[in-house]
């Protein structure tokens, strides 16, 4: 009897006989109220049961429903073609075991549908349903906040739960996963219950009969059992689900009377006499195991009342040699090791793991407490500057080596009152303003404190930051908008290539317009809303316009005309630029033989992006275009930037001179703005160089760009290369460039460009231009 588990043991069956004789005594005293009771319990437990696991398959399969529309796989699928999408659902669909699943896009039309069949043998195979690409035939479910409903597809009825599937605060469409209410459903319940179960539809005024566990049910039965009207002979119960008004479910849970009855009647007189010995040996040993027991348990309760108010130093002391005694040794040891967890746990929760720094969770208890207090503050969003290229070069293990430097040299700022490391190579200072608190000066301090270069294996890095800064109150009242406008500012100082951004309004508009651009772009290419300019090119010998260069623009629906700069940026970092250089270079093509029908024999520029250069189909492209079209090579130009070519020198100049071995003219963009080497230039095989406009612009007045523009031409006429200067914006720069030798020339004072049509009609008009 020392054995804490013997004791508890025997309690246990104890217990279970006492409320066995306590069960048997109410038989004793009234079999005919025993025998109601009894069946009353059945039927209300068996309709427990049903409501319970329908209840649960409700929510499993709602939970279930919400997590899949959270999946960013399905997410990248949803829109994507359908085989794609059915095999993400019915990956989906087997974790669970659903007999339905629909995607719906959102403008209600049933995109994919899957529907587990099971064939004659009992063997179940996954096939689409019938009702894809038809419109959804519940949109109201779609609207409305309530995820379950029954939805009957065929002759099958389905328990179901939607859940949106959303990407930010747009709705892309909808998931929805069932399970069939079906046979095998209602041998489950006949299976725990011993009941027999029915279930039926009523659409309307029509009953039909769904599913039954028994073989021989009848409709007319089953709506007998729902509408109370039970024969004597049986016990029953019935159910009903009403959807919304639509449609209702019916259950109909019953067995036979006698069955009950005579259970009962047989086990009368074994129940009795178990009941007088369950009562005899409880009130022999019920108290000296409740003696032995009650006293250290008591003891271990109090403790661990105390250890859940948090309470940690008090211990347990029982001398007990038994279980008791050991466990309250290991409840002691258990208290000390929770302790010691919950510290880490709370630290870890708190911090980065990389650099120990807080994080997040710190930051925005922080961000609450000022707000609390009212207490105007500052966010600086700091980024670190060419990680990537560390990470890329030497490796993630020297980036992170170097992120842990930024961190302790960051650690000994002053004045800051917090500093969060958020993830990857992003930190977040917090600063009180007070009347000496200006950002320049905060901003000069973390400069300071990063100068020094860090010395990695004799290799010496630069660390360097990008900080976007927002205030409170200044720029807004609450801290999750600081947060967002710091991250906004930050962002902005990427794409105009600043150090430091302090945000203001304008901001907000340029990142809206951004995404929408964005999202646009893709249908701009298929829809036919871009649309070719052109800008003349005029020979500085004969005073004649020989070339032009090929600009796109975009009609936007909404914003109107788009200029290139605004998204050609977006088309290379989407992955479109290459069906964008395609489109503008089809209808450069087309409009070359425009010209030729009406007598005007121009060459045409073409801009080639350095993500062109990579796609391993662009050469061929090219080729086949200017053949498909019957164009002479020579009267292709093919416009490259010198950051293009310093991305991948080698890459560049192998297919730069197959299109020079083709034919095409290759001309240098923007020289003079990017980073390529006299003896880089002199690898390439180019036939032009164009001197960038902000050296041409400024040629009346700043000797300094003479000089560099003429030196240019010297040098590029010294590698046999021809000149072209674009940003002519006066009469002195034109001139100016004819009479140091400069071959074509481009720029407003000429024309700015212009639609084709517009052009055509300007070059059939336009005169030799007479140099002074």
């Amino acid at each position: 009897m020392k054995s804490l588990q013997t004791k508890i043991f025997l309690f246990f069956v104890l217990l279970l006989l006492l409320v066995q004789a306590i069960a048997l005594w109410t038989i004793v005293a009234g079999n005919e109220s025993q025998e109601k009771q009894a069946i009353t319990n059945r039927l209300t437990t068996a309709k427990t049961i049903f409501s319970a696991q329908f209840n649960s398959r409700r929510d499993y399969l709602a939970a279930f429903a919400e997590t899949a529309a959270k999946d960013y796989g399905i997410k990248q699928v949803f829109e994507d073609e359908l085989r794609s999408l059915l095999v993400a659902m019915n990956n989906h669909r087997k974790r669970i075991d659903a007999d339905l699943a629909m995607a719906i896009s959102s403008e209600g039309v049933i995109t994919a549908q899957l529907v587990l069949d099971k064939n004659q043998a009992g063997e179940s195979k996954v096939k689409q349903g019938t009702e894809g690409k038809q419109a959804f035939r519940f949109p109201q479910w779609l609207e409305s906040q309530e995820q379950d409903h029954l939805y009957v597809l065929g002759d099958s009825v389905y328990q179901i739960s939607l859940s949106p599937m959303n990407v930010g605060a747009k709705t892309i469409g909808w998931l929805a996963f069932g399970f069939e209410i079906d046979q095998k459903l209602a041998q489950h319940f006949l299976n725990i219950t011993q009941l027999h179960t029915d279930f039926a539809i009523k659409v309307g005024d029509e009953w039909r009969l769904i599913a039954s566990s028994n073989t021989d049910a009848e409709l007319s039965f089953t709506k007998r059992v729902v509408n109370g009207d039970t024969p004597n002979d049986y016990i029953a119960i019935g159910h009903l689900v009403d959807e919304a008004g639509q449609l209702q479910l019916a259950l109909a849970m019953y067995g036979l009377r006698a069955d009950i009855v005579a259970v009962l009647q047989e086990q009368w007189w074994q129940f009795l006499i178990l009941t007088f010995i369950t009562l005899l040996l409880s009130l022999s040993v019920a108290y000296l195991i409740a003696a032995s027991i009650t006293k250290p348990i008591k003891q271990l309760v109090k403790q661990a009342k105390i250890v859940a108010s948090g309470d940690y130093n008090q211990t347990v002391q029982i001398t007990d040699s038994s279980e008791l005694g050991q466990l309250a040794s290991e409840f002691n040891a258990m208290q000390s090791a929770v302790l010691s967890r919950e510290k880490a746990i709370t630290h870890r929760a708190n911090h980065d793991g990389l650099t120990d720094l807080p994080n997040r969770s710190v930051l925005k208890l922080a961000l609450q407490d000022l707000a609390d207090r009212k207490q105007p503050f500052r966010v600086f969003h700091l980024n670190l500057s060419r990680l990537k290229d560390v990470n890329e070069t030497l490796g993630h293990d020297v980036g992170d080596w170097l992120i842990k430097a930024a961190a302790r040299r960051l650690s000994t700022l002053e004045g800051f009152q917090l500093l969060c490391h958020i993830g990857a190579d992003e930190f977040i200072l917090l600063a009180e303003l007070n009347d000496d608190s200006a950002p320049d000066l905060a901003v000069e301090k973390i400069h300071q404190v990063l100068e020094e270069n860090c010395e990695y294996q004799g290799i010496s890095l630069q660390l360097q930051v990008r900080i976007g800064i927002a205030a409170v109150p200044e720029h807004c009242h609450d801290t999750k908008s600081v947060l967002q406008m710091a991250d906004t500012a930050l962002h902005h100082s990427h794409k105009v290539n600043q150090l430091v951004q302090i945000y203001h309004q304008g901001l907000d508009v340029n990142s809206a317009e951004r995404l929408s651009l964005i999202n646009d772009l893709k249908d701009a290419i298929v829809d036919d809303q871009l649309e070719l300019h052109f800008q003349p090119k005029l020979n500085l010998v004969s005073g004649i316009v020989t070339h032009v260069e090929a600009l796109v623009r975009w009609r936007h629906p909404t914003l109107g005309m788009v200029p290139p700069d605004n998204f050609i940026h977006i088309a290379e970092q989407t992955g479109q630029i290459n069906a964008l250089t395609h489109w503008v270079f089809i209808n450069s093509l087309k409009q070359y033989k425009a010209w030729c029908e009406v007598g005007l024999n121009i060459n045409i520029a073409v801009n080639i992006s350095a993500e062109n250069l990579k796609a391993p189909d662009f050469y061929g492209f090219i080729c086949q275009s200017v053949e498909t079209y019957n164009v002479p090579a020579e009267k292709v130009t093919l416009e490259v930037t010198e950051s293009a070519v310093v991305d991948d020198p080698e890459a560049a100049i192998a297919i730069l001179q197959k299109f020079k071995n083709r034919g095409m003219r290759i001309s240098i963009d923007d020289y003079g703005t990017g980073y390529s080497s006299l003896a880089q230039l002199k690898q390439l095989p180019v036939h032009e160089l164009k001197i960038d406009k902000s050296f041409v612009q400024r040629l009346c007045d700043d000797e300094d760009d003479r000089i560099i523009v003429r030196s240019t031409i010297e040098l590029a006429h010294n590698m046999g290369l021809s000149v072209v200067a674009e940003g002519i914006e006066d009469e002195f720069a034109l001139n100016w460039l004819a009479q140091n030798k400069c071959e074509l020339g481009q720029g407003y004072f000429i024309s700015r460009p212009k639609p084709a049509k517009e052009l055509t009609a300007w070059l059939l008009e336009k005169k030799p231009y007479i140099f002074e």
